[in-house]
């Protein structure tokens, strides 16, 4: 501790440019003598094993100098933590004390080089070089071994959300191998697997974006619901893999008319349990569309949606006899089904949210492989930023039009 005294304002000296100009010189001419002189009294490695070791690092040792500029340079700008995904992560003491080491070993040298640059002496002293070589070494390994440490704590919620998603994507890929009506039960476990995945979702979002630029809290539903609207007219345009999961059973709905205290609607009971309405009456009665609407238009088929979405909806909402492959492959197209335009507006909305979502998704997909050398500073990323921007743009809007008790405000 007493050695690093006034390390401070040398670091501070270092990195002014009239120093700092000087820093890729002074270290060529300290590899240049290290060179020269290896022996067994120099032996000793002066990069670490992390070089190799840590892919997420490599990029700092391109180059291949023993003694990287940008290196030293990280090491004179260096304070007591970093920030990572808006956390604050501390360094350990032993880091900051290798780093005044590492300073105190380079301030004698910096004499040494103005002598050798004036022909004073003819080399560098040989004790000097290879004081200030063990200093680099060991200043090094301590110190991306605690960047590596920060980095994959930073990484945890996008680890968990990638996590979160592959039971997901499994659970889908059940549904379409299930036969009717043991699909049905696989609709559930896929509807629990996007509760985790949403969750996972959320808080990762809160790594990459200020709170005022995201959704506080992320239902669920509200992606049955535009997943439902695109289904009822038989819009494809968005490959989802959330698609016919709208079907799902049990899936209540908010009933503004129950939380307001008034009497409920004998014909919502029917439809719906105490603890909200269905999908396929809440839809009705906010957009006016329905599975009738959709299947007189011959716009809901049976064989619609994965998992016989189609089939369950009309199970749910005409009753089972309906729901027979024979009966609707006859069914009569009705023409001139009149659409509410809050309906048609939901179509964009669920358009926008739907491949949001599948953007934020294939981005996740794309660094599963990656996690140990991507940058942890997801925050710094404006490409993975942009996913996420857009998803949670499309969702608050979605959710203050489409999603009670938001939209009554």
């Amino acid at each position: 501790p007493v050695a690093t005294l006034g390390v401070r304002s040398l670091r501070e000296e270092y990195t002014k440019p009239v120093h700092k100009n000087c820093i890729v010189l002074h270290l060529q001419l300290i590899e240049e003598t290290y060179k020269r002189n290896a022996s067994v009294l120099y032996n000793e490695p002066v990069g670490s094993v992390e070089r190799t070791e840590l892919p997420r690092f490599r990029h700092l040792f391109q180059g291949e100098e023993l003694l990287p500029p940008n290196v030293f340079v990280a090491a004179l700008e260096l304070t007591v933590s970093e920030t990572l995904n808006g956390r604050k992560m501390p360094y350990d003491t032993d880091v900051m004390v290798l780093r005044d080491n590492l300073v105190m070993a380079y301030k004698p040298l910096v004499a040494k080089i103005r002598q050798l640059n004036a022909k004073e002496i003819d080399e560098l002293p040989q004790r000097l070089v290879h004081n200030f070589c063990r200093s680099w070494s060991a200043w090094e390994t301590a110190w991306l071994r605690n960047r590596e440490v920060h980095a994959v704590d930073a990484l945890q919620p996008l680890a968990k959300a990638i996590l979160a998603l592959e039971p997901l994507l499994l659970s889908v890929e059940k549904e379409r191998l299930l036969p009717w009506p043991r699909v049905q039960h696989q609709k559930a476990v896929t509807l629990k697997c996007l509760h985790g995945f949403v969750d996972a979702l959320s808080a990762l979002a809160a790594c990459v974006l200020p709170s005022l630029q995201r959704e506080l809290d992320h239902d669920p539903r509200l992606l049955l619901l535009m997943e439902h609207v695109l289904s009822l007219r038989g819009d494809s345009s968005v490959e989802s893999c959330l698609d016919g999961l709208s079907s799902a059973p049990e899936v209540a709905f908010p009933d503004h008319q129950a939380l307001s205290g008034l009497m409920p609607d004998p014909t919502v009971q029917s439809s719906g349990s105490a603890k909200g309405v269905t999908l396929d009456a809440y839809a009705f009665k906010l957009l006016g569309a329905s599975v009738g609407d959709a299947v007189a238009a011959g716009k809901l088929r049976a064989d619609s949606g994965n998992g016989q979405a189609g089939r369950a909806k009309m199970a749910c909402s005409l009753g089972a006899d309906s729901a027979s492959l024979t009966s609707l492959q006859a069914a009569p197209h009705a023409e001139g089904i009149e659409e509410s335009q809050l309906s048609r507006r939901a179509v964009g909305h669920a358009v926008e949210l739907l491949s949001a979502f599948e953007g934020v998704k294939d981005a996740l997909l794309s660094l599963k492989s990656s996690l140990d050398q991507i940058d942890p500073a997801l925050d710094s990323d404006p490409a993975f930023v942009r996913y996420f921007q857009r998803l949670e743009h499309a969702f608050r809007r979605a959710k203050r039009l489409f999603l009670e008790p938001d939209n009554l405000a």
